[in-house]
């Protein structure tokens, strides 16, 4: 594995979003994961549970770095099996050897519609916001018995977006529950970067990088969209690392003076084509940035 100047030991990893990856393709993609110098991805569970993707990433020498569980909840409460959802790909999880699982609440249209202009009335209830946590608090121990890290990522359009409601949650969080910070999305919620790294400090286990398109945001932050899937998809929100709002080099440096030695995995939510070419951009923006 390649040193690196800033963030020695961290490596660099893919959330294949605006990747065509099909059945049919998961040699040929995975392949190109390789290629790039992608070491790891975002598995999910029907690929966790699939001895042909394990023997394809086993080939290919790619680690199943992590897998995303989106709790689904409402202003009041959370699922109500959610228990059941979370321990099922949890257990999925493991039968591929993931080494995180990530956390987020699900989306919803009514989040989508405010995504960026979000304001307290909007949070969740303290009954909701408790169940939450301690459905967290909960999984995330059970993760650790099993010999995997977990982490919780605040994502735009859902109900925790922004800073403060980010806050209020980690308040009621567990030390063991890490901070994946997705850092297009912190941008989109209102949030700096750079400060997050600052406050929330050797609590963050892992980064989601992706840049923003900041003449798309500001669209956002002024009502010109229906809702965030229409900047996303239409006008293409999220942009290859180094490319947008975001300030990468002084992420990077934040994040060396915390000592971060975690995944760094790019990821955008969709691109314009040529898409998957967009995610070598950002590779290889991520790997300026730490070794000059």
């Amino acid at each position: 594995m390649r040193e690196f100047k800033r963030l020695q030991g961290s490596k660099i990893g893919l959330v294949p979003l605006n990747w065509r990856f099909t059945d049919e393709r998961k040699s040929e993609v995975i392949a190109k994961f390789a290629e790039y110098g992608f070491l790891g991805i975002q598995v999910s569970e029907k690929q966790a549970n699939s001895s042909e993707y394990r023997n394809v990433f086993t080939k290919y020498s790619i680690a199943a770095a992590e897998l995303y569980i989106a709790i689904k909840c409402d202003t009041k409460s959370i699922a109500e099996n959610s228990d059941e959802e979370t321990k099922r790909q949890i257990d999925s999880a493991r039968n591929a050897n993931v080494e995180m699982i990530v956390f987020a609440v699900d989306g919803d249209s009514v989040r989508d519609r405010i995504a960026s202009n979000v304001r307290q009335e909007h949070a969740l209830t303290p009954k909701a916001l408790t169940e939450l946590a301690e459905h967290l608090n909960k999984w995330s121990k059970y993760c650790n018995s099993l010999g995997m890290r977990a982490s919780f990522h605040p994502h735009a359009a859902t109900y925790i977006e922004t800073p403060e409601e980010t806050a209020n949650l980690f308040s009621k969080l567990d030390e063991n529950v890490g901070f994946c910070l997705d850092v297009g999305h912190w941008l989109v919620g209102g949030g700096d970067p750079v400060e997050a790294v600052k406050e929330y400090n050797s609590r963050i286990t892992h980064i989601h990088v992706k840049d923003v398109d900041p003449q798309v945001l500001a669209k956002l932050k002024t009502g010109k969209y229906r809702g965030m899937d229409i900047a996303v998809t239409q006008d293409k929100l999220f942009t290859p690392a180094g490319t947008g709002a975001l300030d990468l080099d002084g992420l990077f440096d934040s994040l060396n003076q915390v000592g971060f030695r975690g995944w760094l995995m790019s990821e955008q939510d969709s691109a314009w084509e040529p898409s998957e070419e967009k995610s070598l951009e950002s590779y290889r923006n991520i790997e300026r940035a730490l070794t000059t």
